[in-house]
């Protein structure tokens, strides 16, 4: 998502900064003049030399974060600057009449904004491309941007994905263990790491950043189904039906929908809840009726309750949407047997063999 910075920027007047008041040193009038004629080496060279003798002015270290160490893509300094004018006093008023902490949030803000929307108008074009040029040029951007404010987690959450992509498993753990310690109670940090740690098998790592994302949007159902997902993957399959049933209720996709009750009656027939695998099965199948899985979960849930006449009725309807699969006419053999009608079994055998069953 492109983050607009809504900020008042100060674009026009930040060229020339020039409060000329009273008590200036030489050095710091000088560094203005040459700041005003756009001369930066020689605007460098008396903004330091300011510093050094008027060490509590919070204007000039501002400055040189500004407009000499933020030129030159020196992020590092750019934030020791701003740090120090901070620890001076944060309050007081400079340049324009606003306040330090003021100037140093707009101008991070500014300088972030424009390294992350680039880093997404790269990412974007990498979906579409599949370059990994434009993937790399992705994660400069967000790595600048993530330099230039290093409390801004977003940046972190997009560059693991973008590391996870490029095939850098490690940095994409690291960088979304980042976003989620810079921003522990924000949702899609805590869902994106969720999503890295499991696509890399670490399903136990992934677990507590699935169940925090959970918890702090408790209506996304597309979280909610992948903690289900991971409750089921690590055995814990009453977890999961709870879960899932959870994941039903918010979920207002009719095809999503029924693919969850489709899960939800695989975990209840393992669970042995017979009845209920029955519900959730009959329920997926009535959102989506050519869900031939929903069928063939009913077939085996009465196979597996020995409720034979209705799991054939079920093996039948399989069979006549899905005639080529093998498995609906191994099913129906197995049913006829349990009903002691062996010679129409052995024919569903034969016509499963002959479709490579």
């Amino acid at each position: 998502m492109i983050i607009k910075n809504h900020k008042q920027l100060l674009l026009t007047s930040l060229i020339s900064l020039m409060v000329w008041g009273c008590g200036s040193s030489p050095e710091y009038t000088t560094a203005k003049m040459r700041i005003e004629k756009a001369d930066w080496v020689q605007a460098e060279e008396y903004l330091v030399k300011a510093l050094e003798v008027e060490p509590d002015n919070p204007e000039i270290p501002v400055q040189l974060g500004y407009h000499i160490h933020a030129k030159q893509g020196n992020w590092a300094q750019m934030n020791e600057m701003f740090e120090r004018a901070l620890n001076i006093d944060p309050d007081v008023k400079i340049l324009t009449g606003r306040p330090v902490s003021e100037f140093v949030k707009q101008y991070r803000d500014m300088f972030w904004a424009q390294h992350y929307n680039k880093g997404v108008g790269d990412y974007n074009k990498y979906r579409q491309s599949r370059d990994t040029t434009d993937l790399q040029s992705a994660i400069t951007a967000f790595k600048t941007s993530g330099e230039i404010n290093p409390n801004e987690g977003q940046s972190f959450s997009i560059l693991a994905t973008s590391y996870l992509e490029l095939g850098q498993n490690d940095l994409a753990i690291q960088n979304g263990k980042k976003a989620v310690e810079v921003m522990p109670n924000d949702f899609h940090a805590n869902f994106a790491l969720s999503q890295i740690l499991s696509r890399l098998g670490q399903k136990e790592e992934s677990l507590p950043y699935s169940e925090k994302a959970v918890e702090l949007d408790p209506s996304n159902s597309n979280a909610i189904r992948q903690l289900a997902t991971l409750y089921y993957e690590l055995d814990e399959k009453e977890k999961s039906v709870e879960t899932f049933e959870k994941a039903i209720k918010t979920e207002t996709d009719k095809m999503l929908r029924s693919d969850l009750y489709f899960n939800l009656g695989v975990l209840n027939m393992q669970l042995n809840n017979f009845q209920d695998a029955e519900d959730s099965f009959m329920a997926a199948y009535d959102l989506n009726p050519e869900d031939i899985e929903a069928l063939a979960g009913m077939a085996q849930t009465f196979e597996n309750a020995e409720k034979w006449r209705r799991a054939s009725k079920f093996y039948r309807e399989c069979i006549a949407l899905d005639p080529e699969n093998p498995d609906h006419y191994k099913g129906m053999a197995r049913v006829l047997i349990k009903q002691g009608r062996p010679e129409e079994a052995t024919r569903y055998y034969e016509r499963a063999k002959a479709r490579g069953g």
